[in-house]
């Protein structure tokens, strides 16, 4: 039971079940190679209730007008029907081991609906709110977990453990509300880019200004040779991985123990803030090409000097008493009638061009990294008890160490607007830390 909810809707129930078969018992299978064989199953339904004060609109005190008292109401309409969100899961298991534990293996699907979630919708204001509460939404969450361990290699002094973890998920938001006359809600925005819960979309669309395309697919330009915006914004992306993996392995030869964890977050897209401030301030790197002849930059001039008429690009010896630019660059596309551009650009100009078209900043999310490495020694048992400990050990530890591959330049793909639906989205973060620990562990 819960106070934020109307006393007609206050209660919510969290039942589940489940249940698990030893399939290598049942059927005493005996075998030198299936040591154990299980299989696993479950449901269950968890509600949630709302923020506290979403029932009933209430008036605000403000500092008083020529004695006279002054109260506000808010600009978003409260729901004093509100009732609880919900979320029903199903999840199937399987779990086996072989070669008398040499081999783990476990396997999972689930699958996953949220129904009647609490959301603040934008509304006319004619009604003299502009936002409201309601319950509405379907999404479907559905995937499969998998982790394999295994040991290799063991031998009296030397063990080799391996494990590896993959996992894929694929979200649908089905419905929005309930009388299917909403098709988007906005879950989060940065940078003139939304994240978007998008009927028939995976969850997590990012949305925003995309190039101008001609039908197949070339950029198109102005007269000017900056790159044209669509009008309608589209789908850029979602923030949402195709998939997560990762591999540790574990080496351990007598007394010191060596790991490292390297993890995978693959697919999805990001969109970064920093390369979009950075390439127009052109504070970045990346924004060196063109900037003059030693950086590949085009020569061009003004014809009469005149910097308010076109760029000429300079193919032979320079006109007499002309002024000649080596910074130019030129936007790889086309114009309104198929032909290719050639309109010079002055590397600023260049670099610029693309600032309000999202699409010029949603690059993959795809990283591989090294997440730790750990180092440890455990000290002679007999020593420690000569010192009156049970047990002792050393390790050290470094963990976020370093990317082996991503693709988005600058930042960490990892990097978020903020820690709560806003993913997808990236605006002048912090870079992120690698950490060093030294840790001594004594056992009374």
């Amino acid at each position: 039971w819960s106070s934020t909810l109307p006393s007609s809707n206050r209660s919510y129930f969290d039942p589940s079940v489940s249940g698990s078969l030893v399939v290598s018992d049942a059927l005493n299978i005996k075998s030198n190679t299936l040591d154990f064989l299980k299989l696993r199953g479950g449901w269950s339904e968890v509600g949630n209730d709302a923020d506290p004060y979403q029932l009933n609109t209430v008036y605000n005190f403000q500092a008083a007008f020529d004695g006279n008292p002054i109260q506000t109401s808010s600009k978003k309409k409260l729901n004093e029907n509100l009732k609880p969100e919900t979320t029903r899961s199903t999840e199937l298991g399987l779990e086996s081991s072989f070669w008398r534990n040499r081999l783990h293996f476990d396997l999972a699907y689930y699958n996953t609906n949220s129904f009647d979630q609490i959301l603040e919708i934008k509304t006319t204001t004619a009604s003299g709110y502009d936002s409201q509460l309601i319950n509405a939404g379907k999404i479907n969450n559905r995937g499969i977990e998998i982790q394999l361990d295994g040991t290799p290699i063991q031998t009296e002094d030397f063990k080799w453990n391996v494990g590896v973890n993959y996992s894929k998920n694929k979200s649908k938001v089905e419905v929005l509300d309930y009388d299917r006359l909403i098709k988007n809600y906005t879950i989060a925005s940065s940078g003139g880019v939304d994240v978007l819960a998008s009927v028939g979309q995976a969850y997590g669309a990012l949305y925003g200004t995309a190039y101008l395309r001609d039908a197949n697919g070339n950029i198109v330009v102005g007269d000017n040779g900056l790159p044209k915006a669509d009008p309608q914004k589209k789908v850029l992306g979602h923030y949402t991985p195709d998939f997560l993996g990762g591999i540790t392995n574990t080496l351990t030869y007598k007394n010191f123990e060596f790991s490292f964890l390297v993890d995978a977050n693959v697919g999805g897209e990001i969109f970064s803030g920093t390369n979009r401030t950075g390439n127009y301030t052109g504070v970045l790197a990346q924004t060196l090409p063109g900037r003059g002849a030693e950086n590949g930059g085009l020569n061009y001039y003004y014809p009469n000097n005149d910097d308010t008429k076109t760029k000429v690009l300079l193919t032979g010896a320079a006109p007499g008493g002309i002024v000649v630019y080596d910074d130019g660059m030129i936007f790889k596309g086309v114009h309104e009638d198929g032909t290719p551009n050639t309109q010079v650009l002055s590397a600023q100009e260049y670099y610029k061009a693309s600032y309000n078209i999202s699409e010029a900043y949603i690059y993959s999310s795809t990283f591989v990294k090294l997440r730790e490495v750990k180092l440890s020694y455990n000290f002679d048992r007999k020593f420690v008890k000569k010192l009156g400990f049970q047990a002792a050990s050393i390790t050290a530890t470094g963990r976020n160490l370093f990317f082996i591959y991503k693709d988005v330049p600058n930042i960490d793909p990892e990097s978020a607007f903020n820690t709560g639906n806003g993913q997808g989205l990236e605006s002048l973060a912090l870079p992120t830390t690698r950490s060093f620990s030294l840790n001594v562990n004594l056992k009374f």
